[in-house]
């Protein structure tokens, strides 16, 4: 009897040891887990891993700090103004920059810069465009293609009412001209100061023969190459336009010859072109400018010309309408006679 019990006892004993060593939650309880390895739930520099728990752990976008060089326009593409900071046509910076005075200065021209194709007709016609007073005594500047081959050109004073042009020199390689008539008006100073890209620029005269004012922003070089009835290939400055007044015209055909000014009301340029699509406006260089003055040897007196005064930039199309009313910006119209045909009685044109 003694013995069944011994035996017994043993028996549970050693079914007891068994049970601990061979149960796998009491061994995992005495040994500590290992860390997961990298990658396993764990990235190496610490952190969840987003392909961890069925993605529910997303892993955050880094943000790029804003360098403000990625503006868009909503349609996609990109614009000067827009946060476009270079581009390597334009010779410079042409975001928008720090204020009216603009930002680098301009390179000088190159002949591998951009160029644009003007088309002139081989024949002249009746046709109007704009003429600045640079002397008092009755010198006008305006550009070529508005005077070349007209055999009548006057200036107006008034609803059709003009002063006959005496004396028309153009210049033979840029898009220049200056006339001389019997009266003058207050002329203009000029601004001989380096251009820079950004600056604002301000161009008056009258479009579609009626008046009109662009303000703009210098964007940097181009080259216009001419042909019809002359060819010519002159560097020029590219501006882009701000603010149109007023907005409905569809070009700026007959602001040609007009001035360009800087914020400060002095000249920086002629208007000799514009682009309605790209919204850009063209301007002579100021190297022709003074080549111009040189050849036609024209010399300004000391004191006459004069600043146009600061130019507002919220009003500056009430500033162009002062300018326009004592003839300092005046509306040129060039005459041609049209041969009457045989039962054919044409409209007079009206300026």
């Amino acid at each position: 009897m003694k013995r069944l019990v011994l035996i017994a006892i043993v028996v549970i004993v050693l079914g007891t040891l068994a049970a601990q060593f061979l149960d796998p939650e009491s061994n995992s309880q005495r040994r500590a887990a290992p860390a997961p390895a990298p990658g396993a739930g764990q990235r190496a520099g610490g952190g969840l891993d987003p392909r961890v728990d069925g993605g529910s752990t997303r892993r955050r976008a880094e943000r790029r700090p804003d360098t403000g060089r990625d503006w868009k326009r909503p349609d996609g593409g990109r614009s000067p103004g827009w946060g476009e900071q270079k581009r390597r046509e334009d010779g410079g910076e042409t975001g928008a920059k720090r204020g009216s005075q603009g930002g680098r200065a301009l390179r000088p021209a190159k002949r591998s810069d951009p160029s644009i194709m003007i088309k002139i007709p081989v024949r002249v016609s009746s046709s109007s465009g704009t003429a600045f007073s640079i002397d008092s005594r009755g010198l006008w500047m305006t550009a070529r293609h508005v005077v070349d081959g007209c055999p009548k050109v006057y200036v107006l004073t008034g609803p059709r009412r003009g002063m006959l042009v005496k004396r028309v020199y153009v210049h033979p390689s840029a898009d220049i001209a200056f006339i001389v008539t019997e009266r003058g008006a207050p002329a203009f100073a000029f601004a001989w100061e380096t251009l820079r890209t950004g600056q604002t620029g301000y161009h008056f005269g009258y479009p579609k023969g009626k008046p009109g004012d662009v303000s703009s922003r210098l964007i940097g070089r181009r080259i216009m190459r001419v042909r019809g009835r002359y060819n010519t290939a002159e560097p020029i400055v590219a501006w882009a336009e701000r603010v149109r007044v007023p907005d409905s015209y569809d070009g700026l055909g007959g602001i040609s010859g007009g001035p360009a000014f800087d914020a400060r009301g002095r000249i920086i340029g002629v208007t000799v072109a514009g682009t309605v699509r790209r919204g850009r406006v063209y301007t002579t260089a100021m190297k022709s400018m003074k080549a111009a003055m040189a050849r036609a040897r024209v010399r300004l007196r000391d004191g006459d010309g004069r600043s146009a005064g600061q130019i507002p930039s919220g009003r500056f199309a009430n500033y162009a309408g002062t300018l326009r009313r004592r003839l300092s910006v005046a509306k040129v119209i060039c005459l041609v006679k049209q041969r009457r045909r045989r039962g054919h009685n044409p409209r007079r044109p009206r300026y």
